[in-house]
């Protein structure tokens, strides 16, 4: 008979059930034992480092950043072989993007400029300078390209150097994205380049950059004691900065006339390189296809020594006596040796996309030429060796999307 509304179950009629959940329940809320674990020092020997020294070779190598494969290739070049590849970055899922690479040999350290490319971006060259992600300059020890500092810089870093006594290093901005983003506003269109003073790289919380707003797009740069110049390819300008001191402001020098604006280079200034006696800086314009020679004492561009390139001029190299000019281009993929001289005349060398596929940077040592092959971005790319005649010596093949080449002919200590 069941209890009538309202009225309580007789204590004897509970279901046993219930009491038993009352009980789980009560133990429940029983606090946790105390237990106190002793743990023995350890004695025996320390992890071990497995990270060895690259094997460098006795002869003449060089370091080769491969940006989208995330590496560092170690290539014999005598040998006409790649030794080693060793990653960097800092996210080991994505690709951080190594562009550029600076050496600093004496003291034993390599700086390289992590640029997070857009990949989603479409067509060659894209997605550099598209990439809405901070960028890193990190610091590698040279014997093994383990990561011993770094410090957080301005998106889409281009171009990397480090100061002849090693206490500086300074990365460019290659910001497209922020120069389109702020197509009708000049000021804010501008991006900066980072001045890391490299005695305060450490792996955590390092001293910030210095950053001094530049121009639209700069990109290459060369270093003459404390004068930074640099190639504004989005505003057709040189920028000349006092590295010593910075907030006395930048000066602009046009790279050819007409210029009346930014956004839409009609030269693009992207690389740069000064000769031997500081006297010359030597301009490559990618968007008016053409090498122009700028007077650093005068600060002035002698358009009569400009030469017309068929394809994209990238980064040259100058013979050891500055008297031969070695310009790689692309569309058509080539390289001109160029006699400043006047005495002989320019020699021009296609090549094929098997031989060498968007030629970006060359070298010069003692007769013998570098050219760092970008290839099609998709598969590893390669470095060309050719002697003095433009033969081809040997053709190492490196990463995807290889970017810079930095030649190590002392040995590594």
């Amino acid at each position: 008979m069941l209890p009538e509304r309202g009225s309580l179950m007789p204590f004897n009629r509970v279901p046993w059930a219930l009491f038993m959940l009352a009980a789980l329940v009560g133990a429940a809320c029983k606090p946790d034992p105390i237990t106190n674990i002793e743990v023995e020092p350890f004695e025996g020997d320390p992890y071990p480092d497995l990270v060895e020294d690259i094997a460098y070779p006795v002869g003449l190598s060089a370091l080769v950043t491969d940006s989208y494969s995330d590496t560092v290739s170690v290539l014999d070049l005598v040998a006409g072989t790649r030794l080693d590849a060793r990653p960097v970055g800092r996210n080991p899922v994505d690709i951080d993007g190594p562009h550029h690479l600076a050496l600093d040999a004496p003291r034993g350290f390599a700086y390289v400029a992590l640029s997070y490319p857009d990949l989603g971006v479409a067509g060659p060259h894209a997605s550099h300078g598209e990439s809405g992600s901070y960028g890193y300059v990190q610091k590698l020890r040279l014997a093994d390209l383990s990561i011993i500092g770094q410090v957080r810089v301005d998106p889409n870093p281009g171009d990397i150097l480090v100061s002849a006594d090693g206490k500086r290093v300074i990365t460019s901005h290659f910001d497209l994205k922020r120069a389109i983003e702020n197509a009708s506003d000049y000021d804010k269109a501008k991006a900066t380049i980072a001045i890391v003073e490299t005695a305060n790289l450490e792996l955590v919380d390092s001293e910030p950059a210095t950053l001094v707003t530049t121009c639209v797009a700069p990109h290459g740069m060369q270093l003459a004691g404390s004068t930074l110049y640099v190639a504004c390819y989005g505003e057709d300008r040189l920028a000349i900065i006092d590295l010593d001191a910075p907030e006395s402001g930048v000066e602009l020098v046009d790279v050819g006339s007409g210029i009346s604006g930014f956004g839409s280079p009609v030269y693009g200034p992207y690389a740069l390189r000064l000769s031997a006696d500081e006297s010359t800086l030597i301009v490559s314009n990618t968007a008016s296809k053409d090498v122009r020679f700028f007077d650093t004492a005068s600060k002035e561009l002698d358009a009569s020594q400009t030469i017309i390139t068929q394809g994209a001029p990238f980064f040259v190299d100058l013979s050891a006596d500055d008297s031969k000019l070695y310009i790689p281009t692309q569309q058509p993929n080539a390289l001109l040796v160029v006699d400043l001289t006047g005495v002989e005349e320019t020699v021009t060398r296609t090549f094929t996309n098997a031989e060498c596929n968007l030629p970006h940077a060359v070298e010069e040592l003692d007769g013998n030429l570098f050219v760092v092959c970008e290839g099609d971005h998709e598969q590893p790319g390669n470095v060309l060796v050719l002697d003095a005649d433009l033969e081809v010596l040997s053709s190492i093949p490196v990463g995807i999307y290889p970017d810079s080449i930095s030649l190590i002919a002392e040995p590594i200590r």
